[in-house]
């Protein structure tokens, strides 16, 4: 399959005018295209697809709360909404159903399917957290951090556990810490009280992200820069984005972008089950989550999880002026690095699997190629 006459977005992350060649699954070339039967892709723009390391639902379904379809329905709308890739989390939970939950991503993992976004890994979301930012989850599945407690998710993973969010400032925090590290899995600050100095121990023992910058976190003051502050003023922290315009201010993304640059930034959604479905009241791992104007809230009126596609946080970034090339990095690259997976996606490179999107002038997704097969 040949691609022709689009701007063609480059492993450095810079529009190039070329055509580019798949074979079978993977990308095998970027060049000039002489044939006449091609993807006309005149006045688009080709970009990798993107790589979501923070969902946790869509259409109606959870993967904390999965049955018989819950991995088509899901990966299956967010492939054909330029969603290629996954590292699905999971919400606080005792620990029997996590260990379910893991059990089921990890088949997940393990059986990618035909028009349906892989799965990559695992994002736990707790349960260490502090309880002052639980946010949307529920105070019963909260609980101090258990280096055991953890070995056992991280066994039942098999590999598979890429991400932890947790609050670094509990005590127990540093053992599961240093034995995710061990384990070559992301360590991530997330609600958490955790004041400026507990944040850079953390660093020391090898915390590398901050979960939705600013949401669920100690903020930032002038006089205690808080876990917020910690992590803007690190420059090897890579901070995770949701950029809804709704769990943040457009200028306050505009700012972060400043401080931390492309490369440090990834794009999330933090999707729940009603990402696609209209209004209404869904419930979620034992709790109701209510659905108004594309906004999810608890009971108590607290903001749950996002409702967008990465696409949409794609638009998002440029209509504040960032470029399209680096809000694409954001949503491809910087999570592949993230999930381990930057050596088989995340860029069009020859070798590497063959997940593009097709982009109109007005960033409308006109083509998706899942692994080398057009789909929408």
């Amino acid at each position: 399959m040949w691609i022709k006459g689009g701007k063609l977005l480059n492993d450095e992350f810079q529009f190039i005018t070329g055509d580019l060649q798949t074979n079978g699954e993977q990308i095998e070339a970027i060049g000039r295209c002489e044939k006449a039967k091609a993807i006309d892709a005149s006045g688009c723009y080709v970009v990798p697809g993107f790589i979501d390391t923070h969902m946790h639902g869509a259409m109606g379904k959870t993967f904390i709360d999965f049955d018989a379809d819950t991995f088509e329905t899901i990966a299956g709308f967010e492939a054909k909404n330029g969603t290629t890739s996954l590292v699905p989390a999971l919400s606080a939970a005792k620990e029997e159903k996590l260990i379910s939950s893991i059990q089921y991503l990890r088949s997940c993992a393990e059986n990618t399917k035909k028009n349906c976004a892989a799965v990559y890994g695992i994002h736990l979301e707790g349960p260490y957290f502090s309880l002052k930012y639980k946010g949307a989850h529920l105070p019963e599945n909260i609980r101090n951090p258990d280096v055991q407690e953890f070995e056992r998710l991280l066994n039942a993973a098999g590999g598979y556990l890429k991400i932890i969010t947790m609050a670094p400032e509990l005590p127990g925090a540093d053992s599961v810490i240093q034995k995710a590290c061990e384990a070559g899995v992301c360590v991530s600050a997330g609600h958490t009280d955790a004041v400026f100095e507990q944040m850079k121990h953390a660093l020391s023992l090898g915390l590398k992200q901050g979960t939705h910058l600013f949401n669920a976190m100690r903020p930032l003051s002038h006089r205690e820069p808080g876990t917020a502050g910690a992590l803007l003023s690190d420059e090897t922290v890579k901070c995770e984005l949701i950029c809804d315009f709704v769990h943040i201010h457009p200028e306050v993304v505009k700012l972060v972008y400043k401080i931390k640059g492309r490369d440090k930034i990834n794009l999330i959604t933090d999707s729940e089950i009603a990402a696609g479905m209209p209004d209404g009241d869904y419930c979620v791992n034992g709790r109701v989550l209510s659905v108004r104007d594309k906004k999810t809230f608890t009971e108590d009126g607290s903001l749950a999880g996002g409702y967008s596609c990465l696409i949409d946080c794609v638009k998002n970034l440029v209509s504040v002026g960032i470029p399209l090339e680096d809000a694409c990095m954001m949503a491809s690259k910087n999570p592949a690095e993230t999930a381990g997976v930057y050596h088989k996606t995340g860029s069009l490179t020859p070798g590497k699997l063959a997940d593009i999107l097709i982009l109109n002038d007005k960033l409308a997704i006109k083509h998706v190629i899942l692994r080398g097969t057009l789909i929408f």
